[in-house]
């Protein structure tokens, strides 16, 4: 995260991965503003479909 200075959230091992349901990787899990699961991709995904994805759960 420094090397990229990535500066939103990032789910480290830290047993996450196993509460979110997380089985392989790549994964992503998109959270709400309740800390709900909205929405899960299995495999990689692009910068479209990522942000297409955070505005939708936003609204």
């Amino acid at each position: 995260m420094e090397t990229y200075k990535i500066t939103f959230p990032v789910g480290r091992e830290n047993g996450i991965a196993e509460k979110l349901g997380v089985r392989g990787i790549p994964v992503t899990v998109f959270l709400d503003k309740n800390g709900r699961v909205a929405k899960r991709i299995i495999g990689a995904i692009n910068y479209v479909e990522l942000s297409s994805n955070v505005e939708a759960i936003l609204r």
